[in-house]
């Protein structure tokens, strides 16, 4: 049997006093944006990483978690009513929602919210942080975004899931508020992995295995001689390739911990299906079908990322690594700009998002023990997106377009995800460069 032996090994921290940073960061008194000094050698952006770590924290402590999203005007009462329950109506609404640059949610009644996607994305930040800093007060924090988690999941389905709080259209179709999706969960089953990891508590384990059973049992598939595609939700069986991926890698989770190798063969299934429709550049299309025939940075991201679990966890057997190697090779070569700019696709680089600089410098760093430049990459990614998308109150803004800025400040996409990979690249960094820096000991294997 393959065993696990992650890319990204966990280190077990110190227990120290309240650190400064936790105290000082609570105020709005941080650096303008005009005034930051930025490192021209990479090697030194670990600081520059730090501080905008330490600020966003700030900035998330002072407004409770809660936020806007790019994608939630259908939260609006008002729009609700003027959109008629339309399909294409509340797409239009969406999609003002996203593009308008001056802020209307507060006029029309759109609430600040908690966001359980938001929170899988916090927790494993403050988790990667905690390893870093060797600090028990980080592991504390994170923990009150795991609890958050256990107290907020959907009810409705078998094992444990999570969607959205407000309802959402796309091109994909209507998700009412609450409705859970395999994305979100797979992503929050994800952090539970690394909270498992770091404390051995059961809770967490528990958490994962449920997850899985949320995706093999609660979710419709398609099935071909290829293989297997799960629905992106109940209801909603939308042949997506990230989402398939994210599901599968999911469930080699539920595999690895329980040996239940009816887990490892829907995993596989799932992975076989996928992998039979990457194009032969070593791109991705985001999904089957024509409406889904775009490439883009994030998205490419999160399938390196599960293609690469796919293979640790199963070998060749599972995941060819020549497949890890070609889709590594296309994103590397075709997403980013020489000084780290993440461009949105392949072949044009406007919007310049922030969740192409959250993942791209998340998946660099998780990716870089096999791919050494990628963590070079990674401090061009960091020094980019902090200099452009943070603003003076520790936030990250929405996007740049080419001739204006959204200023939004999104509650997931955006800062919870700038705080997972500020987090994942503050520790791989440290332990790539400064082995001596973190703790030598490694956690026991619960496998």
């Amino acid at each position: 049997m393959f065993r696990f032996r992650p890319n990204y090994i966990y280190f077990r921290g110190e227990h120290l006093t309240a650190p400064a940073e936790i105290r000082n960061h609570t105020s709005e008194g941080l650096i303008p944006e005009a005034s930051r000094a930025f490192p021209t050698n990479p090697s030194s952006c670990e600081a520059v990483a730090r501080e905008a770590f330490l600020a966003l924290h700030g900035y998330l402590r002072r407004h409770h978690y809660k936020g806007y999203e790019f994608d939630d005007l259908l939260g609006s009462p008002l729009v609700r009513v003027l959109t008629l329950s339309n399909w294409l109506l509340q797409r239009v609404a969406v999609q003002i929602g996203k593009l308008c640059p001056v802020p209307i949610r507060p006029l029309l009644g759109v609430r600040k919210l908690e966001s359980a996607k938001a929170r899988g994305f916090i927790a494993r930040g403050y988790l990667y942080y905690y390893l870093y800093a060797h600090d028990e007060n980080w592991l504390r924090v994170a923990e009150e975004s795991t609890a958050w988690l256990l107290r907020n999941h959907t009810g409705d389905y078998v094992g444990i899931s999570w969607g959205n709080e407000f309802d959402f259209a796309s091109r994909g179709g209507f998700f009412r508020k609450g409705l859970p999706t395999i994305v979100w969960t797979s992503h929050i089953a994800q952090t539970f992995e690394l909270a498992y990891t770091i404390t051995g508590e059961q809770k967490y384990l528990q958490t994962i295995l449920q997850a899985g059973e949320f995706i093999a049992n609660a979710l419709e598939r398609h099935q071909d001689r290829r293989g297997t595609c799960f629905a992106y939700a109940p209801g909603l069986l939308n042949l997506v390739y990230n989402s398939n991926l994210l599901g599968a890698a999911a469930l080699m989770r539920c595999w690895k911990y329980t040996g239940d190798d009816s887990y490892f063969e829907l995993a596989k299934s799932a992975y076989r299906w996928t992998m039979s429709r990457m194009n032969a550049d070593g791109s991705w299309y985001y999904g089957l079908g024509k409406k889904y025939r775009w490439i883009d940075n994030f998205h490419t991201a999160y399938n390196l990322e599960c293609l690469l679990m796919g293979y640790e966890l199963g070998g060749d057997s599972v995941v060819p690594f020549s497949v890890v190697q070609q889709t590594y090779d296309f994103w590397v070569h075709n997403f980013f700009l020489l000084d780290g700019t993440p461009k949105y696709y392949h072949h044009r680089m406007y919007p310049l998002d922030i969740q192409c600089g959250s993942q791209a410098i998340e998946t660099l760093s998780n990716v870089s023990g096999y791919f050494p430049p990628a963590l070079e990459m990674a401090d061009k990614v960091v020094i980019w997106t902090t200099k452009n998308l943070q603003k003076a109150n520790g936030a990250f803004r929405y996007q740049l377009r080419r001739f204006w800025k959204n200023n939004l400040e999104s509650i997931h996409w955006g800062q919870s995800t700038m705080l997972s990979a500020l987090g994942t690249y503050l520790y791989i960094s440290a332990r790539t460069r400064n082995r001596s820096s973190l703790r030598e000991s490694q956690p026991e294997d619960r496998t």
